[in-house]
């Protein structure tokens, strides 16, 4: 039986994906330079975690004069939405319920996280008595 991978993206194609997510569109340079203080990265690191996530998909370029540009492909919310299921079926056997204990019992959570918690779920029981 094949391994599904737990991760779609390495941390740094994340770190590399919320640049061009956050400009809508970034060069390398503009790449390396937003990532400098954070995690200084070599120009060539960049260009090479680039080439693999326009092979993976989740950007394009275009050529502007001797640069490409890259545009992301996939929105944020997509590659959240695939890792927490890729989490949820890997490490919770598939039960989005035990993830959501897992969460609510570690020690992280504050009392306005709770609260907040708390509102959200009255909310979404509403929409379902509604309907």
């Amino acid at each position: 039986m094949a391994r599904k991978k737990l991760s779609l993206l390495t941390d740094l194609e994340i770190d590399v994906m919320n640049v061009v997510w956050r400009y809508g569109q970034a060069t390398v340079r503009q790449i390396v330079d937003a990532l400098e203080e954070q995690r200084p990265l070599a120009y060539t690191t960049v260009q090479t975690v680039l080439t693999i996530l326009t092979q993976k998909g989740f950007v394009k370029y275009t050529a502007q004069g001797r640069a490409y540009v890259y545009h992301p492909v996939i929105e944020p919310e997509g590659v959240r939405r695939d890792t927490v299921t890729a989490v949820v079926d890997k490490l919770f056997a598939g039960s989005p319920r035990s993830l959501y204990l897992h969460l609510i019992e570690t020690d992280t959570l504050t009392a306005t996280e709770a609260d907040e918690l708390r509102q959200l779920l009255d909310r979404k029981a509403h929409r379902i008595d509604d309907v």
